[in-house]
């Protein structure tokens, strides 16, 4: 993360360049890049991948956008393309020796930003990983490393002299636990990364009323939050950048808003 205070605590999720997971048509070529574009007019940096069809679309709108690549910031997950299944969305697979060249090469860049490592059970298995992500970092091919999905007993699990410097999980107004993990991750002087606002787009419609209206509550409930750096959010329409950014600045939710959010999270859970 940058030392001086970002402009904005809000990313551009990588699920902005899918069909998968939103409940929105997915935005065409020419939408993306104006999407990318509105996003760096209004200090929006941080850029998610997720999947590797993610990466693929931002790549295009990389090598579309001369400005884009000095002045966003790309964050890469180990979701690859599986052979067979070129249609369908991967679980996440280990890294390897190869992994980072196919994201670059679908990022049409010669680093990332910040490479996400999905946490996993394995600590074995995840530890060699977070070795090769230090390699890579040595030889200047990633700026920071992140652990994704991560959760609060992983920290004490990471091995002495780690890379580790953000943390990124799931944290919403329907899901707030990972809020211990980030209360103690920032003690140890780590960014953390909220995803998943809204949980899905589809959310939104289960709410009922005024989608725009509980969008921008919803995403005020967490962008407010203090343990929370970073807000990864997405957005299939440029006009919604600055929608998002201007419910971003009118700050913490009122009481009549927050016992409104409680009654929505109370009935979709009921």
């Amino acid at each position: 993360m940058e030392s001086a205070t970002p402009v904005t605590k809000l990313g551009l999720g990588g699920h902005s360049f899918i069909r998968e997971l939103g409940n929105d048509p997915p935005a065409a070529f020419e939408e993306q890049c104006a999407l990318v574009a509105a996003c760096l007019d209004t200090g929006i940096r941080w850029i998610d991948t997720t999947y590797y069809q993610e990466r693929v679309a931002l790549g295009r709108v990389l090598g579309q956008l001369s400005r884009a690549r000095g002045e966003a910031r790309l964050t890469a997950w180990n979701f690859f393309r599986e052979p067979g299944r070129e249609n369908s969305l991967p679980g996440f697979t280990a890294y390897d020796q190869d992994s980072l060249p196919k994201q670059l090469a679908e990022l049409r860049t010669d680093f990332l930003d910040l490479l996400v490592i999905h946490t996993r059970d394995d600590s074995a298995a995840l530890h060699r990983e977070i070795e090769l992500a230090s390699a890579w970092q040595a030889a200047g091919l990633v700026r920071e490393v992140g652990l994704g999905m991560a959760r609060l007993e992983d920290l004490d699990c990471l091995p002495t002299g780690h890379p580790i410097t953000q943390v990124l999980a799931p944290y919403n107004a329907f899901h707030p636990h990972a809020a211990a993990l980030f209360r103690e991750a920032k003690a140890r002087g780590m960014a953390t990364v909220a995803m998943s606002p809204f949980v899905r787009g589809w959310n939104l419609d289960k709410i009922g009323g005024d989608r725009r209206v509980s969008a921008a509550i919803l995403l005020r409930w967490v962008t407010s939050q203090e343990i929370v750096d970073t807000v990864f959010v997405s957005m299939r329409r440029a006009e919604w950048v600055l929608a998002n950014r201007e419910s971003e600045k009118r700050g913490p939710l009122s009481n009549e808003e927050t016992a409104l959010v409680r009654e929505w999270t109370a009935r979709l859970e009921g």
